[in-house]
C-alpha cells in the first residue's frame, strides 16, 4: 500500500504519456512537438516548485506520531516522483516529434524551439540534483556521534540489559534529532538486540527525539536487552541511506 502511494502517480503519468503518444502519432509532428514540450515544461516546473517549496509536515510531533510523518513524507515523495516521471516522459516524446519536424524541413524552427523548451527544465533539474547530492553529503558529514559509556544493567523485566550513552554533535546549520539523523543497529553475535526498559535520569527521557541545535551537542540514552551478558555489543551507527557511517565497533558492557 505504501509503495502504491509513493510510486502510483509515477506509473499513471508514464501510462498517460505513452497513450497520448500512440493516439496522436499520425498528427502534425511540429504541432505535437509544441503540445508535448509545453506539457513537459509545465510538469518540470511543478517538480521544481515541489523541490524548492516542499510541503513540510506540520502535525503533532513525538514518537507516537512518527507514522503520520512517514505517510506525509511518502505523499510528498509521490508528488516529486510523479512530476519528474511525467516530465521525462513528455520531454522524450516531444523530442521525438521535434526531431521529425526538424527533419521535415518545413517547420524546422518550431521543432528546434520545442526541443529547447522540452529540456530547459531538465538542465535546471540536473543542476538541482547535483547540488542536492553535494549538500546532503555535506550535511551528513557535519554530524558526528560517539559512544561515551556502555553499562551493564537489569531491565524492568529482570533480564540482563545494556545502557548505551551517546554524544551527538550537530555541526550542520539545521536542527536535528538522533532518531531523524542516525540509524542505529545494536547486536550481539550477529543477532539484533531488542529494546529494554531501564530507569534513568528524567532529563534523558525520550532523548533520541530531542532537538539538537546547530553547533550544539546532545546526550542520548538507549537501552537494550542482552542476549549474552558475557559477549561484547556491536554498535553500528550510520545514515538511513547507509552512505555515511558514523561508528562501527564492539563494546563490552561494564
Amino acid at each position: 500500500m505504501l509503495l502504491l502511494l509513493a510510486f502510483g502517480p509515477s506509473v499513471i503519468a508514464a501510462v498517460i504519456a505513452v497513450v497520448l503518444a500512440v493516439v496522436f502519432r499520425k498528427k502534425d509532428p511540429a504541432k505535437m512537438a509544441v503540445v508535448f514540450s509545453v506539457t513537459a515544461f509545465v510538469c518540470g516546473l511543478l517538480h521544481l516548485i515541489s523541490e524548492f517549496y516542499p510541503f513540510r509536515y506540520s502535525g503533532p510531533g513525538g514518537i507516537d506520531y512518527i507514522g503520520n510523518a512517514i505517510v506525509w513524507g511518502l505523499m510528498v515523495s509521490s508528488v516529486l516522483y510523479g512530476t519528474i516521471v511525467a516530465y521525462i516522459c513528455f520531454a522524450v516524446i516531444a523530442t521525438i516529434y521535434a526531431i521529425k519536424a526538424v527533419k521535415s524541413g518545413e517547420k524546422r524552427k518550431k521543432g528546434a524551439l520545442s526541443l529547447v523548451l522540452s529540456w530547459i527544465c531538465g538542465i535546471v533539474i540536473a543542476c538541482l540534483i547535483i547540488t542536492n547530492i553535494v549538500t546532503d553529503i555535506t550535511f551528513k558529514k557535519s554530524i558526528s556521534v560517539e559512544v561515551t559509556k556502555v553499562t551493564a544493567a537489569v531491565d524492568s523485566d529482570g533480564d540482563p540489559a545494556v545502557v548505551i550513552m551517546y554524544e551527538l554533535h550537530n555541526g550542520s546549520k539545521k536542527e536535528i534529532t538522533f532518531l531523524s539523523a542516525i540509524y542505529e543497529n545494536v547486536s550481539q553475535n550477529e543477532k539484533e538486540l531488542r529494546y529494554g526498559i531501564v530507569k534513568g535520569p528524567e532529563y534523558l527521557k525520550d532523548s533520541d527525539i530531542k532537538k539538537v541545535s546547530p553547533g550544539g551537542s546532545g546526550t542520548v540514552r538507549k537501552t537494550y536487552k542482552l542476549k549474552d551478558p558475557g559477549s561484547p555489543v556491536k554498535i553500528v551507527l550510520r545514515t538511513y541511506k547507509g552512505d555515511v557511517t558514523y561508528l562501527d565497533g564492539e563494546f563490552t558492557p561494564k
